[in-house]
C-alpha cells in the first residue's frame, strides 16, 4: 500500500502495467526452469480509488499487487529474510518509474506485505491469495463445499466453493449466510 501526494496524470481506478517478458514472470513465480524467486520485471496492478471521499486533499491511496512466489522455506523462497519485502517493494516502485510512473518523491507512507505475512495472518498455505490451485479441468469441482458434515461448521473463502478472488469469496459468504439463514 502506498500513500501518494498529488494526483497521477491519466490514472484510472484500476491500472495494469505489463512486463516486457510475460513468460519470464511466471517462470520466476513457479520456478519452471530455476528456483522460484521474486519477479525482476513483474506485471504491476494498482488500484487507486477515484472517489474524492476516499482520497481527499489531492492525495492518492494505492493498493499495489504483483505476482510473487509462495512462501516456502524448504523450497528455497523464504519471504521472512530480513528486508526482503521492503527491498522488493522499492524495486517495484523503481520498475514502475522505469515504465513512466515515477512517484518516488511523492510517497508519504508505504507498507509491504509478503506471502509469508499472508500465510501468518490468514493461515493460507504459502500465502496464496487465491486459495488452492485452480488449474486443470476438474479443480473447480474439487474445492471443499461450504457446508461441512460437522454441525455448524461452514467454509468460506478462496479455498472453498466457488473459488478465489473477491467476487467469488463474496459469493461464498452469501452461500454460507443463506445456509445459516441470515442473508
Amino acid at each position: 500500500m502506498v500513500a501518494v501526494n498529488g494526483k497521477t496524470p491519466d490514472f484510472e481506478h484500476h491500472n495494469v502495467f505489463f512486463p516486457q517478458n510475460y513468460d519470464a514472470e511466471f517462470d520466476s513465480v513457479f520456478g519452471y526452469t530455476s528456483k522460484a524467486k521474486p519477479v525482476v520485471d513483474p506485471t504491476i496492478y494498482i488500484c487507486s480509488p477515484s472517489d474524492s471521499k476516499m482520497t481527499p486533499y489531492r492525495k492518492e491511496s494505492w493498493f499495489v499487487l504483483v505476482n510473487a512466489p509462495r512462501h516456502d522455506v524448504a523450497g528455497g523462497m523464504d519471504w521472512n529474510q530480513p528486508e526482503l519485502k521492503e527491498n522488493y517493494a522499492d524495486q517495484i516502485l523503481q520498475t514502475l518509474a522505469a515504465r513512466g510512473v515515477d512517484v518516488t518523491n511523492r510517497i508519504t507512507w508505504q507498507a509491504a506485505s509478503s506471502p509469508a505475512d499472508l500465510e501468518r495472518n490468514t493461515m493460507a498455505p504459502g500465502g496464496s491469495i487465491y486459495g488452492t490451485s485452480s488449474n486443470g479441468m476438474r479443480s473447480a469441482f474439487l474445492r471443499p463445499e461450504n457446508v461441512t458434515k460437522i454441525p455448524n461448521l461452514y467454509l468460506v473463502g478462496g479455498s472453498s466453493h466457488p473459488g478465489g478472488g473477491l467476487p467469488l469469496v463474496g459469493m461464498s459468504a452469501e452461500i454460507v449466510a443463506n445456509h445459516i439463514g441470515r442473508a
